[in-house]
C-alpha cells in the first residue's frame, strides 16, 4: 500500500527587502518590495509625508517627487502577518516646473 502526502507550509510573510535600496532615485526607477509567504503576500507601498497609498509591489519614482526628500513604508500582508519596511530617500533630476520658471520669469 502506497500513501501519497501533500503538506502545505503556510507561513507569515518574511524576509521583506527593497531593492535597489539606494539613498537617491531619479524618475523613471523602480523600486521593487519583496518578501517570502505563503500565500504570497499582497503588498502596498505608503508615502508616510503625505499618507498616499499605492497598491502593489513596486513604487515607481515620478517627475514630481524631484527635489523632495520622501519617506515610504512598503508593507507585505498574507492571512497570517504583516510586516513592514520603511525607506528614505531623495530623488535627483532636473525639475521642469523650475526650469520653466526661471526661464520665463527672468
Amino acid at each position: 500500500m502506497h500513501f501519497l502526502v501533500f503538506i502545505a507550509v503556510t507561513a507569515a510573510p518574511s524576509s521583506l527587502q527593497i531593492t535597489p535600496r539606494q539613498p537617491t532615485y531619479e524618475p523613471g526607477d523602480r523600486i521593487q518590495c519583496s518578501a517570502e509567504g505563503n500565500p504570497e503576500p499582497s503588498y502596498q507601498w505608503t508615502d508616510l509625508i503625505n499618507g498616499t497609498v499605492i497598491q502593489g509591489s513596486v513604487l515607481v519614482v515620478s517627475d514630481d517627487m524631484v527635489g523632495k526628500d520622501h519617506t515610504f513604508q512598503c508593507t507585505a500582508t498574507n492571512e497570517f502577518n504583516s510586516t513592514s519596511i520603511t525607506l528614505n530617500f531623495i530623488v535627483t533630476g532636473i525639475n521642469t516646473f523650475n526650469i520653466l520658471t526661471l526661464c520665463c520669469f527672468i
